[in-house]
């Protein structure tokens, strides 16, 4: 039936403009769509007959004989533990740990290398920053209009939370489903997994426009976690893979019904008896306080007996003009706009009811002839006016528009003061009370109607908690998370994605191409569905979940994934080069727990994983079958971090707020707690490639362009680990110039120089070793391809 409508809809609204032929193509395209590979079951493929016990091998070397290829000879003991160093930690092997893994004769070294490197807590650090990219992690919003603040002050604690489930080697399964829906699997309110939630809630924020929020995280959670490209239905159904629009917005009403809680909830208690502790809290309740008097002095403003008597009267000016028109007026008499509107609003409604308070006023606004009809006013009983209206009348002989506005004002006013203390509420208390009474505004609510001048300072004022929140040693950490709005309703289809254009309502549930053929799917009733959402996206049925994670895995060890589109598994992407032994490292993966260690345990026990890196074959010059490692250059963290680890420098303490890396001074933290800003990313991070942070990131492009080079030979930051090199070398026990080269050679590259390395080195430093050549070759050896590089 999607299909079929497809086409149909397709037909006639292209019908004059497209030849049958085209959509000919159209329809086979939807055909096939059915049958692509990725949305049919994982299944046990049988391993194929080898002498190699790793099932991966076993696969590989099929796929390698059908192409008269073969593996490649197994890396040497240096190249081995720098890759692997390289691929668990991020870090590098010392000199001493690379002669140790070398001179050890136990046959069982690599393995328990790589038991060691993946029970160290830089293994988190590692590969939760791989995942930080798919959840475009940053510190910041993005851009805001009006001085708003665009920080994140408890961003780090997802990604903190992120590097303590690698760490601990979280199953993925739970992975997914804390980071969907933590908030439905704990009842305490300040549970550390609530962190979790950063994954949907930490990203840019569109100039606070909701459909855009939700949009990016549609797409998120179905490229991130199912390499599926549902975001493309948002306008018409999908042009190439099987998602109607229906399935977009069913998935919208998900996120729909879900927002984030006015104040973030705390993870763990904070030792309030500390001195930090106590110092953040009372510069936050002076800066809370600022905020809090600011608000108040506007909505009193409004409240007040002279506001209310402006705002009817602009309301009364303006009674018939035209909306630009009437918010132009009321600016110039400097009120807000949206609240003359809504005074207006209001008087207009009263107007058409038979009795109401304030029907006199507008009645008398109305008459051509105000002294005359106050004069009846005072001849008769007035028996349904309100007491204070009649009170007033009794004691003034005449009256003007402006003082019954005067005397309305006030009235109201007073029992707006009265009414917040009143137990019981009637006649004008109860009416002043009411929801749709304009002055009826809480502290809260009153900047929804700021002028644009009003709205940036209350943010200059904001900004300033922020920033004292995100940046003060004792502040606490808070969890980004999310909570369902109360009142959850079905979502409508959006017709072309426009969002004041409502077609059908749909109901809350899991896209049909990824369903169980067969069975009716499952509408989501718990709350919003997100903890439903997460359920079926693990399921063991979905036939993307487990094949997009093992991709991504596979992706990050040898440089190049089985599916060469780690975030689009659909018609458009690229297909497997190995379909049997993705669906084989899927089914595992599964089969073991989920476990992201158990798989990477696996992968680089592998024959395949440890060969050497060699001139490719003129039958497979991309290695699609693997017949050689592949060489990998450093993404910027691993060679930044690298840099400072070899000079010494290195700070390893984990977690906490994101530290400033690219201004000076430069902290010497890994760069995985760095600070991300997603508006103005880094020029640094920029040339090495870095995360766009504002999307999701399947994965990261690799050039090569000058600036590179540039930031090698020029930035302070390598400039000061060379002088720092430097200085070691030249105050190491020995004069000696070989000496001196030797140290630089070891502490960088983690070997000895070659005997020409070394006499070149020497002649360069000179007899003396001037500390200046000292410092150039320390810079020449940490810019080179050897340090930049794993083969």
């Amino acid at each position: 039936m999607f299909l079929i409508s497809k086409v149909k809809r397709f037909f006639w609204s292209f019908f004059f403009y497209i030849p049958f032929a085209v959509l000919a193509d159209f329809a086979n395209e939807y055909k096939e769509s059915l049958t692509h590979w990725a949305f049919q079951p994982i299944i046990n493929v049988p391993i194929p007959e080898s002498r190699l016990h790793n099932p991966i091998d076993a696969f590989v070397e099929q796929k390698l004989r059908v192409h008269s290829l073969d593996f490649a000879n197994p890396a040497n003991r240096q190249t081995i533990i720098r890759r692997l160093y390289h691929d668990l930690t991020g870090l590098k092997p010392t000199y001493e740990e690379i002669k140790k893994f070398v001179d050890n004769t136990n046959p069982k070294a690599y393995a328990n290398l790589v038991d060691q490197l993946l029970a160290s807590p830089h293994f988190g650090e590692k590969w939760g920053r791989h995942w930080l990219d798919v959840a475009r992690y940053a510190d910041t919003k993005g851009y805001l209009a009006g001085g708003e603040s665009r920080a994140y002050p408890y961003a780090y604690t997802y990604r903190d939370w992120v590097i303590k489930a690698f760490n601990k080697d979280l199953p993925y399964d739970e992975f997914i489903r804390k980071q969907m829906a933590a908030d439905f699997l704990t009842e305490q309110p300040n549970h550390p997994d609530l962190a979790a939630l950063g994954f949907l809630t930490a990203g840019p924020v569109f100039l606070n426009r909701r459909q855009l929020i939700i949009d990016d995280q549609i797409d998120l959670v179905t490229r991130g976690l199912m390499g599926f490209t549902v975001a493309c239905a948002r306008c018409h159904d999908h042009f190439h893979d099987p998602i109607p629009t229906a399935d977009y917005y069913s998935l919208y009403g998900i996120f729909d019904a879900s927002i984030k809680p006015t104040q973030l909830p705390l993870i763990g208690k904070p030792d309030e008896n500390s001195t930090a502790y106590i110092e953040f809290k009372k510069k936050l309740n002076e800066l809370e306080a600022k905020v809090d008097q600011y608000l108040q002095s506007k909505l009193d403003i409004a409240q007040s007996k002279k506001g209310i008597e402006e705002y009817i009267k602009v309301a009364l000016d303006g009674y018939e003009t035209p909306k630009n028109d009437f918010e132009a007026l009321a600016g110039k008499r400097k009120l807000y706009p949206k609240l003359a509107n809504r005074w207006r609003d209001y008087l207009k409604g009263k107007d058409k009811v038979e009795h109401s308070f304030i029907k006199p006023l507008l009645n008398f606004a109305k008459s051509t002839s105000q002294a005359d009809i106050y004069n009846k006013w005072k001849s008769s009983e007035q028996a349904d006016f309100p007491s204070f209206l009649r009170k007033k009348i009794n004691g003034n002989d005449a009256a003007e528009l402006s003082d019954i506005i005067s005397w309305y004002a006030e009235a109201l006013h007073e029992a707006l003061i009265e009414s917040k203390t009143a137990v019981e509420k009637k006649g004008l208390l109860f009416a002043v009370s009411a929801n749709g009474f304009p002055a009826n505004i809480k502290i809260e609510g009153i900047e929804k109607y700021f002028s644009q001048k009003d709205r940036n300072h209350k943010n200059s004022l904001r900004k300033k908690v922020a920033n004292h929140e995100s940046t003060h040693p004792g502040a606490p950490p808070r969890a980004m998370s999310l909570i369902d709005k109360e009142n959850i309703q079905e979502p409508y289809v959006f017709l072309r994605g426009t969002f004041g254009a409502r077609g059908d309502r749909v109901p809350r549930r899991f896209p049909v191409a990824l369903s169980p053929s067969g069975k009716e799917r499952t509408n989501y009733k718990k709350g919003s569905g997100r903890s439903e959402l997460a359920e079926s996206i693990i399921d063991p049925s979905n036939p993307l979940t487990s094949r997009v994670m093992a991709n991504r895995i596979w992706k990050h060890l040898f440089g190049k994934g089985i599916v060469r589109t780690p975030s689009d598994f659909g018609l458009m992407g690229k297909r497997p080069t190995h379909p049997e032994l993705l669906d084989h490292l899927a089914k595992s993966f599964m089969g073991n727990g989920w476990s992201i260690k158990k798989m990477i345990r696996t992968i680089v026990l592998s024959k395949t994983y440890r060969q050497e890196t060699r001139k490719l074959p003129v039958k497979d010059p991309d290695n699609l079958y693997l017949s050689s490692m592949n060489r990998k250059r450093l993404n910027f963290e691993a060679m930044r971090d690298g840099m400072l680890q070899v000079s010494g420098e290195l700070d390893l303490t984990m977690h906490g707020p994101s530290q400033k890396l690219h201004s000076n001074p430069y902290s010497k933290r890994r760069a995985v707690y760095g600070y991300i800003d997603r508006q103005n990313i880094s020029p640094t991070l920029n040339s090495f490639d870095f995360a766009n942070p504002n999307i999701h990131a399947p994965q990261r492009v690799e050039t090569t362009v000058p600036q590179q080079a540039l930031f090698a030979f020029n930035h302070p930051f390598v400039i000061d680990r060379s002088v720092t090199l430097a200085k070691k070398a030249f105050d190491s026990k020995t004069a000696n110039p070989s000496s001196r080269v030797e140290f630089l050679y070891r502490q960088i590259l983690s070997r000895d120089p070659k005997k020409d390395e070394s006499k070149l080195a020497v002649e360069f430093i000179g007899t003396d070793a001037k500390l200046a050549n000292l410092e150039d070759l320390a810079q020449t050896l940490l810019v080179s391809n050897e340090f930049f590089f794993t083969d």
